[in-house]
């Protein structure tokens, strides 16, 4: 594999968890989350014990989901909100236990990705809009737009030489690995020569495109395994009636 494919790889592949979201039992077009309804519509939601018909049709327009995924992760976004403080939202530090990840950028970025309107704090219809992207249905233009996103902090369409080593050191430290400032930088310089195709200095979305279409394993861990997580979710809540 080259070692600009196993770097950009290993930054995403390494960091995201085989746990947390995607193995606690109660757990669409990717509409942006920042709706104008989506403040809300996500705290109304979160304080209720169960939606309503018209809330749950909206979200499925909204997501991949269907309604007995949607109500599934709903269940499972209350566990995770009043995990904590019994808010009705998510907060980071509940983000964080439920994802099973270090206090790092890693954690920083995906936390942000996930709090579109920026309030420090993740409702129910920011919570599914995520999870919709990182679904088996979710689509490899949204998986890549997502990944890109997690590299770029200052949101400028753009990968630094800064953002890549700041990332890079975050998933060595996720997973108590070292490398020497030389190591690392000698990776992130080998990155840029191969994928920086136009050389300003930057890996831009059109390049980054690029590489996803040579090395589409690289959104490998942007899919997490929801489907038969809700199925058992499911199967368990059905069994207790």
């Amino acid at each position: 594999m080259p070692r600009c494919v196993y770097l950009i790889y290993f930054v995403v592949a390494s960091s995201w968890p085989n746990h947390g979201w995607a193995s606690i039992p109660t757990i669409g077009n990717g509409a942006s989350v920042g709706g104008p309804n989506a403040d809300a519509m996500g705290n109304k939601s979160s304080n209720h014990n169960t939606l309503k018909s018209k809330e749950i049709k909206e979200f499925q327009v909204m997501t991949h989901f269907d309604e007995t995924e949607i109500c599934a992760l709903y269940n499972h976004f209350r566990h995770i909100a009043q995990s904590g403080k019994a808010d009705g939202v998510i907060d980071k530090d509940e983000f964080q236990a439920a994802l099973g990840l270090k206090n790092s950028l890693f954690l920083n970025r995906m936390f942000s990705l996930f709090d579109e309107n920026n309030d420090n704090k993740i409702n129910f219809v920011e919570f599914i809009c995520g999870l919709s992207i990182l679904c088996t249905k979710g689509t490899l233009a949204e998986k890549e737009d997502f990944s890109f996103k997690i590299y770029d902090e200052d949101l400028d369409d753009k990968i630094s030489v800064a953002e890549l080593t700041n990332m890079l050191k975050a998933s060595l430290a996720e997973n108590d690995l070292n490398l020497k400032e030389d190591q690392i930088s000698t990776i992130v310089k080998a990155t840029f020569a191969e994928v920086d195709t136009n050389g300003d200095g930057f890996i831009d979305r059109n390049e980054y495109h690029a590489l996803v279409e040579r090395k589409p394993a690289i959104l490998n861990n942007m899919t997490l395994p929801l489907r038969k997580q809700i199925a058992a979710a499911v199967a368990a809540n059905t069994a207790k009636q």
